[in-house]
């Protein structure tokens, strides 16, 4: 396997020297270098990454990609290739060689004026060529656009368009949060939920827990996932007494690692019922169950 990296880094240093020697693309074009090796996941996906030039040095994207986006696209046989990726933003063609299984070769992207036009009357802007290269490899177009539109989000400009791409904030995730009663209003904000990995499932999952979680803001739902407040956490904490915890608290008591068992612990040396701020107080001075345990024997040895 070490070997096989080795040939397709090799393939894609080869494939970036080759486009730089190339002439300097037309207005609306951009030239870019791909390699291609089989996808870890599966049979019917193909690892690609592309790299192309850009002021500030090489902007580079990898990801899988089922084989039927990209046809023409097969390495299982040695020899020349030809393959495009057509989405609405624009069409990438590319040709190559195969050999091991492993592809290289170059592409020409061309940018779709009239997805361009669309943008701009739509009042989201008007894209550069980088930004519709982007926009067509994340398959960005109409129907997230209308998306956002049936869902009353404010209108997004051409950066939020690539940011929801890149991030993976597509049609089913807006409509699986939009299932779920969540509605985050701005794309910046749908951009963090996704970031942060706020699913429809851990929504769900908090929902199931009672009803002090169903209307978390989409803000603080994306603080509890920065700071690991997973489901299995509040529902330790609703079983050791602590029910109904709020989202800032519930943060917090993950922040200071007040875990369940440190609760039951202080439980245990006769320390019950103490508040969320008791609780994040005793741990951020160190206090333990054994410091609560000995500090009881000794008072009752005073007695």
């Amino acid at each position: 396997m070490m070997v096989g990296k080795f040939l397709f880094a090799a393939a894609a240093a080869l494939a970036l020297t080759q486009a730089s020697a190339a002439p300097a693309p037309e207005a609306g074009t951009l030239s870019v270098t791909w390699v291609a090796e089989p996808s870890d996941d599966s049979a019917d996906q193909v690892e690609l990454g592309l790299r192309h030039r850009t002021a500030g040095g090489q902007s580079h994207n990898s990801r899988d990609y089922a084989l039927a986006e990209l046809p023409g696209l097969a390495l299982g046989q040695d020899g020349p290739v030809r393959f495009r990726m057509a989405r609405e933003a624009g069409t990438l063609d590319c040709s190559g060689t195969v050999r091991e299984r492993r592809g290289s070769g170059q592409c020409r992207f061309t940018a779709d004026a009239a997805f361009a036009a669309m943008l701009e009357r739509r009042g989201i802007g008007r894209p550069d060529t980088r930004d519709q290269y982007q926009l067509a490899l994340q398959n960005v177009g109409t129907p997230l656009i209308e998306e956002l539109e049936r869902q009353d989000y404010a209108r997004p400009d051409v950066s939020d368009l690539v940011a929801l791409g890149v991030h993976g904030a597509d049609v089913g995730y807006l409509r699986a949060l939009d299932a779920a009663g969540y509605r985050a209003g701005e794309a910046d904000r749908l951009v963090a939920m996704r970031i942060h990995d706020v699913t429809p499932e851990y929504i769900a999952g908090l929902h199931a827990l009672g009803p002090a979680y169903a209307r978390l803001t989409p803000d603080q739902l994306v603080q509890m996932r920065i700071h690991d407040v997973e489901l299995d956490f509040v529902r330790a904490l609703a079983e050791s007494g602590y029910e109904s915890v709020g989202a800032e608290q519930l943060v917090q008591l993950a922040i200071h690692d007040v875990s369940p068992s440190f609760i039951r612990g202080m439980a245990e040396a006769g320390y019950r019922q103490l508040s969320v701020d008791e609780l994040i107080t005793m741990k951020i001075h160190g206090v333990t169950p054994d410091d609560a345990r000995r500090a009881n024997a000794a008072a009752d040895g005073r007695l």
